[in-house]
This record gives structure tokens, C-alpha cells and sequence, in this order.
């Protein structure tokens, strides 16, 4: 019986990731100088989403037939994630931003729920051999709605603002659904236009930004539909990517996506401590003090998970 594949790269995903990579980046460092409607332009929290809904397709994908070491899935996983947010919490408070920590969730919010689902995939795994994927996102659907009505939010609709212990159970649905959509991918299949979807992606996700900031209906209740329309442009991607119309540079930025959402908030306020106050100079300047945090930094560390998944399988 198989077990613990290691290479079940889907092109395209990468694409997907850059995209809500770069969104974030800008709607921290850009957004808020942008003049009226256009700071809606770049979202955050729909890009979370659409991290959270590829993080599920890329961890069941090896495993929708195979069997699985829970052990050698954690330890991977783990330094695989671990290792770069270490240090960039620890580059966070050499540059003064105290609240850049797991407890108080400014950026590291979602890090803490990739670490939950993780740990819990192994036993979400055979449940859902059981019961269904589908079965799973509705109860969690239920879950999360009665955790954040019953809850409330805050001014601005945020939809993590329930703390470490809460967060995850708010966005798991999206998390399933990257699972769901992992267990039905088949190759070859035509998802439409993708500018059709990349725009109706982008046009929603602004929309419901405004929506968060200027009317009472917030992020908090509007992001698990929004993964849905997440699902769809996933796949369309990956089926643009099959039929070769990937484009090799955003594949590329995608790589380091996590090194861009970790770091770009730390980069800025170092750059800002010199006295730079242009966004458009902070947010580039951004970009590029991500590029020795990659290298130096995640890909050592996903390298060091590779490699400790080989000698497991050897073994």
C-alpha cells in the first residue's frame, strides 16, 4: 500500500498563490493611501481564504487514495512552516512590532490555523473516508456561523478576531473545501474562461471589502461563500496551467509567498525606520528584502522537510 507520496506538484497553484500574495502586500502598504473606492482595489482577508482553501487542496491531494505516516506528515509539515515563521517573529521584534506574535494574530493568526489544521488533517483524513468531505464542510459551516453570529465582530467586520483558540474553527470550512476539491480534481477537465473567473475573483473580493468597512455586513459572514468562488478560480487555473498557459513568472513568485506574507510588514517597518515614508518606495523595497528571506531562510527549510520525507519513506 502507498504511503506518504512527495511529489503531487498541480501547476498553477503557484499562480493563485502569488496572486493572493501580492493582494495582501499591497492592501497593507498601498491600500491605505489610495484615494476613495480604489483602496478597495487589494484585499487581505479573501486572500487568507484563498491561502487556506489551496493549503487543504495541497495537503489531501498526495493523500486522497494513499495511506499516510502521521508522524512523518507532522514533522514535515512542521519544519516546513516552523522554521521561517521563528524567524520571522524573531526579525518582527528586533524591528519593534510587538504585536506581531500568535496570541495577539497580526499576520501570524492564519499561521496558527495552518498549524492547528494540520495537526488535526491526520485524524480529518479517515473521517472523511467515512462520512465525506462534503458532510464535513457543512457541520463545519454550521460551526463557524454559530461561532461568529453568536460572537460578533468587531467594527470592521474582522473575521479573526476570536483569538488562537477560535480562528481556525471560523475558517475551516474553506480549509475543507481545498480538501474537497482535492479529492475531485481530475485532469483534463475545462473550467470556462479564466479571465471570466480571475475578474468575478478580484471583482467580489473588493466588493465585499467595501462591504466589510461600510455596512454591517463583515467579512466574518461573508468569507465562506467567497471560498466557493475560491474553489472555482483554483481550478481554473490549475486547468489553464495543464493546458500550458501557465505564466512562469507568477508560478515563480508564488513560490515564495509564504517569505512575501510573512515578511513584507517587517521589511516595511524596517525601511520605514530610515525614514522612508512613500508607500510605493516601502512596498517595493518590501518586495525585494523578501527575496534573501526566501532563499536564505524557506527554502532551506523546505529542503530540510524534503529531504526528511525521503529518508522516512526509505526507511
Amino acid at each position: 500500500m502507498r504511503s506518504f507520496p512527495l511529489s503531487n506538484r498541480i501547476e498553477g497553484l503557484d499562480t493563485v498563490r502569488a496572486v493572493a500574495a501580492l493582494s495582501v502586500v499591497f492592501a497593507h502598504l498601498l491600500g491605505p493611501s489610495m484615494p476613495g473606492i480604489s483602496r478597495y482595489i487589494f484585499t487581505g482577508h479573501p486572500a487568507v481564504i484563498v491561502f487556506f482553501v489551496i493549503s487543504g487542496f495541497c495537503i489531501h491531494f498526495p493523500f486522497r487514495a494513499a495511506e499516510m505516516s502521521a508522524v512523518a506528515f507532522l514533522k514535515r509539515r512542521y519544519l516546513r512552516i516552523m522554521i521561517p515563521t521563528a524567524v520571522a517573529l524573531a526579525l518582527a521584534q528586533w524591528v519593534g512590532l510587538r504585536a506581531y506574535n500568535p496570541v495577539d494574530g497580526y499576520i501570524l493568526w492564519s499561521v496558527v490555523c495552518e498549524v492547528i489544521y494540520y495537526s488535526l488533517y491526520p485524524l480529518f483524513l479517515p473521517i472523511s473516508r467515512k462520512v465525506g468531505w462534503p458532510v464535513m464542510i457543512v457541520v463545519s459551516v454550521i460551526v463557524s456561523y454559530i461561532t461568529v453570529i453568536g460572537l460578533g465582530s468587531n467594527e470592521s467586520g474582522s473575521a479573526q478576531i476570536y483569538g488562537p483558540s477560535l480562528n481556525w474553527v471560523v475558517s475551516l470550512p474553506a480549509w475543507f473545501m481545498g480538501c474537497y476539491i482535492a479529492q475531485i480534481h481530475r485532469r483534463g477537465l475545462y473550467f470556462g474562461n479564466i479571465w471570466i473567473w480571475r475578474a468575478a475573483t478580484a471583482i467580489t473580493a473588493s466588493i465585499l471589502y467595501w462591504a466589510t468597512i461600510n455596512t454591517p455586513v463583515g467579512f466574518y459572514l461573508t468569507m465562506m461563500p467567497f471560498g466557493v468562488l475560491a474553489c472555482g478560480w483554483i481550478l481554473s487555473e490549475a486547468a489553464n496551467a495543464e493546458r500550458g498557459n501557465a505564466s512562469a513568472i507568477m508560478e515563480k513568485v508564488g513560490e515564495a509567498c509564504f517569505s512575501i506574507y510573512l515578511v513584507h510588514v517587517i521589511a516595511a517597518a524596517a525601511i520605514e525606520r530610515l525614514g522612508i515614508t512613500s508607500p510605493i518606495i516601502v512596498c517595493a523595497g518590501s518586495l525585494l528584502l523578501v527575496i534573501p528571506f526566501f532563499f536564505c531562510v524557506e527554502k532551506p527549510a523546505h529542503e530540510l522537510s524534503r529531504r526528511l520525507g525521503r529518508r522516512m519513506v526509505a526507511g
